[in-house]
């Protein structure tokens, strides 16, 4: 699978999570434990619009704007459509700076959206909604973090440890897991 199907994939799963929320759940804690729902999703979109403006070449700006403003469905239609619009074959196969730094496009999309599914996940446990992702979805996301993030030595920054799992776990709780989340 490529960084753009897992994309078109994953937002379809976050999109409908999203709707599904309700305005009291907004300040509801996450698994991600510094993290209210709105934090997550805002979050969500800030890396979202981060990655989408390092394919065009341009610096975070100084200043994080409010994405959620008009709605957290809002903010996230306008991150996904800013990383479709940008996801070109040449800006895919193209090296780019990012804050973590250099990468092909195909790699930092990869990353983002591999992040955005594992917040999905996040998401439906904080809201009490089923999440609906195919295996080879999963797989895909499970690969890209395994390329990027080694299970050891992990500080707890982005990652907690690698949570113990059994290797015929389902592959949605073994991400989960990966992530240092408990399944």
């Amino acid at each position: 699978m490529d960084a753009t199907t897992a994309l078109d994939r994953t937002d379809r799963i976050v999109s409908d999570l999203i709707a599904g929320l309700t305005a009291d759940q907004r300040e509801a804690p996450t698994p991600c434990t510094d993290w209210t729902i709105h934090d997550l999703i805002a979050h969500m979109c800030a890396g979202g619009q981060m990655v989408a403006g390092a394919l065009q070449g341009q610096a975070p700006p100084a200043e994080a704007p409010d994405l959620l403003a008009d709605g957290p469905a809002a903010g996230w239609k306008s991150t996904t459509e800013a990383l479709r619009s940008v996801a070109t074959p040449d800006t895919l196969t193209a090296t780019h700076q990012l804050p973590f730094g250099e990468m092909p496009g195909e790699a930092a999309l990869s990353v983002i959206v591999a992040d955005h599914l594992t917040h999905g996940w996040d998401l439906a446990r904080a809201s009490g909604q089923e999440i609906s992702v195919d295996d080879d979805l999963v797989s895909w996301a499970l690969e890209t973090w395994r390329r990027v993030v080694p299970a050891e030595g992990r500080t707890g920054g982005g990652f907690k440890a690698a949570v113990p799992i059994d290797a015929e776990a389902p592959i949605l709780d073994q991400l989960v897991a990966y992530t240092g989340r408990q399944p």
